[in-house]
């Protein structure tokens, strides 16, 4: 019974998840495309929409701090209610402000509700079903940010700017719904652990792997944001098979190491940085469509690895420190590389796209070193 309970709990907050992380996503290619109608110039729709970037990453440790105080439950439900401001601020007379004002709420709920949903299955999961559940969870998020800019597109090609945004506003109440839904768990926080954020910062549990997870999703910035310009500058069409490629190897590759992931935990989390070195190398040398999509592949495994299998290692290990606070830390990572990976990306302009992946190439390295030769050993000392 307990064991029914527990992946009812898990199958309701997966679909949870992947309905209101919907609800950035829908918007995501639908804003740019309202705000150039209204005139706007290239220049003020990015700065715009990186607003989104910079909300989230500054949440997800603010929602570790809630967690910590509250519940994942209660910080899930009060993500989605924040969200309902979104309607209202984007149909503000001073257009800009508004959408500004938009992006920032997208981030700060997507943000918090990521890692209370990540929580949250870390909490109800068993030890055996810990790391599986895990990868779940991240697919979830995969699925939502897979899918829902195409729906977002067909929204505001089909019918309007008005009719996408009624589209968010129902995914957040599906979200709401299951939330309140789900019972209330018993948190299994100790008294001594330390939940003073820099020490938790400063926490060798903490800022090891999120320092490793950073190198790794250097690459999804450098790669994933940056396909337009690079396919641009290749001659090469076609790129949105990419990202459905990509997508989709992600979600088999879950499903499929799915058996292994308890027992090889470490190991596969070495090979994922080595993978996603591999790609950032591999990507110097695409000159073509069918390159592109080899790129996409062998990309797409590595992707699919590390952020779960990282985030399982973490919750396994974390020792004298809130875990819920940790996690926030650590998932900021993942924000501030894909950002680091778009900057460095934009060196594209100075130089050659082979020379700077190969360049860049030395920051999942650099992860693969870390984690093999300074964090693993600090696993095994602790265990």
């Amino acid at each position: 019974m307990v064991e029914n309970d527990e992946t009812k709990s898990f199958i309701m907050v997966l679909f949870a998840t992947i309905a209101f992380i919907s609800t950035y996503y829908i918007m995501m290619p639908v804003i740019p495309k309202y705000m150039l109608n209204m005139g706007f110039d290239n220049l003020t729709i990015g700065t715009t929409m990186g607003l989104f970037s910079v909300s989230s990453m500054i949440a997800r440790p603010v929602g570790g701090v809630w967690i910590n105080t509250y519940n994942s439950k209660k910080v899930m439900l009060a993500s989605i209610v924040i969200f309902f401001l979104t309607p209202f601020l984007i149909k503000m007379p001073y257009t800009l402000i508004g959408l500004a004002l938009t992006l920032l709420v997208y981030g700060f709920t997507v943000g918090t509700f990521t890692v209370a949903s990540a929580n949250f299955t870390a909490e109800i999961a068993s030890s055996e079903n810990l790391v599986k559940f895990m990868g779940f969870n991240s697919i979830s998020v995969i699925i939502a940010k897979g899918l829902s800019p195409a729906i977002g597109i067909k929204l505001i090609d089909n019918y309007n700017f008005n009719i996408a945004v009624y589209a968010t506003v129902g995914a957040a109440v599906i979200a709401l719904i299951l939330i309140l839904c789900i019972s209330d768990i018993k948190s299994d926080a100790k008294a001594d652990v330390d939940s003073n954020f820099i020490k938790v910062l400063l926490h060798p549990s903490v800022y090891l792997p999120t320092i490793v997870l950073f190198c790794g999703m250097v690459t999804f910035g450098a790669i994933s944001a940056m396909l337009p310009v690079f396919a641009d500058a290749k001659g090469i069409t076609g790129t949105e098979y990419f990202f459905v490629i990509n997508t989709a190897v992600v979600v088999i590759t879950r499903l499929v190491i799915g058996r292994w992931s308890n027992r090889y935990l470490e190991q596969l989390i070495a090979f994922a940085l080595v993978v996603l070195t591999a790609s950032f190398v591999l990507m110097s040398f695409v000159d073509s469509f069918d390159k592109l999509i080899i790129v996409a592949v062998i990309y797409g495994v590595g992707f699919a690895l590390l952020f779960p299998l990282m985030t399982s290692l973490l919750v396994l290990t974390i020792q004298g420190v809130s875990r819920s606070m940790a996690l926030g830390v650590f998932t900021a990572a993942f924000d501030l590389g894909v950002a680091a990976g778009v900057t460095l990306g934009g060196f594209s302009k100075y130089i050659d796209f082979e020379r700077l992946y190969l360049f860049l190439a030395i920051l999942p390295f650099i992860g693969f070193c870390l984690y093999q030769y300074i964090y693993r050993p600090f696993i095994r000392e602790i265990r």
